[in-house]
């Protein structure tokens, strides 16, 4: 029931023209989601860091960090986004994460990609090109339940219900192990779960109990997973084996 009220609150969004990313449960997504990051570092640390925000929609969670002062740029891999990003005075491009690895497009310290790796078909690739160059990820993800270091491709939704989805119709889901894994063997020393329940929200729920079922939804809720990632000096070995 809850997911069907969702499915028509979407609908009803898209036939009065409103992108998907104004829902009131993005909304609470990106209210909740930024509560369990700042409850858990001190982003003074970070001052001075150039931000690339990866997979931002309408660039709402860049709205946050840049209103701290950080120097933020918001990329999307739909135009249209992106266009409504500049119309209001975001510094913003189009990138295609399966296509252009995030050190390919300039030099930033930070990259905050949040609701974005498990529409990746190739996730691997975007964390290597995040390991090259950037000091911090702050990665959040939609995870399947597994102790296993898996990361199966599936295939995910088109058309106006797709507006949030894969750009290329197939993302994946990775294991917390599999996401751990590589984010150290792109060259980050440190790889902190910062999952807790202060992250939930209606429909995303970070407290789940593991069962190895290898389901990433459970009770129409996605199960998800938050990482603080960094280098301690970036003469860090990307290639090497956790």
């Amino acid at each position: 029931m809850k997911r069907a009220l969702l499915n028509l609150k979407l609908l009803w969004g898209h036939l009065t023209g409103r992108a998907i990313f104004e829902s009131s449960y993005y909304r609470e997504s990106k209210l909740s989601r930024l509560t369990n990051l700042f409850a858990h570092t001190d982003v003074d640390g970070w001052r001075g860091m150039k931000v690339l925000e990866v997979g931002a929609g309408l660039g709402h969670l860049g709205d946050v960090f840049e209103q701290l002062g950080f120097d933020v740029t918001s990329t999307d891999g739909r135009p249209e986004y992106v266009g409504r990003m500049k119309a209001r005075g975001r510094l913003s491009f189009v990138l295609d994460l399966d296509e252009t690895g995030v050190d390919e497009v300039g030099d930033f310290d930070l990259v905050l990609a949040f609701g974005v790796l498990y529409h990746l078909r190739d996730p691997e690739r975007f964390i290597r090109s995040c390991g090259k160059k950037a000091k911090v990820l702050l990665l959040e993800t939609l995870v399947a339940d597994s102790p296993e270091a898996t990361c199966p491709r599936v295939a995910e939704s088109r058309g106006w219900r797709g507006k949030d989805q894969a750009l290329h119709a197939y993302g994946c889901r990775p294991s917390p192990r599999w996401v751990e894994e590589t984010c150290s063997r792109a060259g980050f020393d440190i790889v902190r779960d910062i999952s807790s329940p202060v992250g939930n929200w209606v429909i995303g729920r970070f407290d789940w109990e593991p069962r190895g079922t290898g389901e990433w939804k459970r009770d129409g809720v996605n199960l998800r997973k938050m990482w603080i990632c960094e280098r301690r000096s970036p003469g860090s070995d990307p290639e090497r084996t956790p």
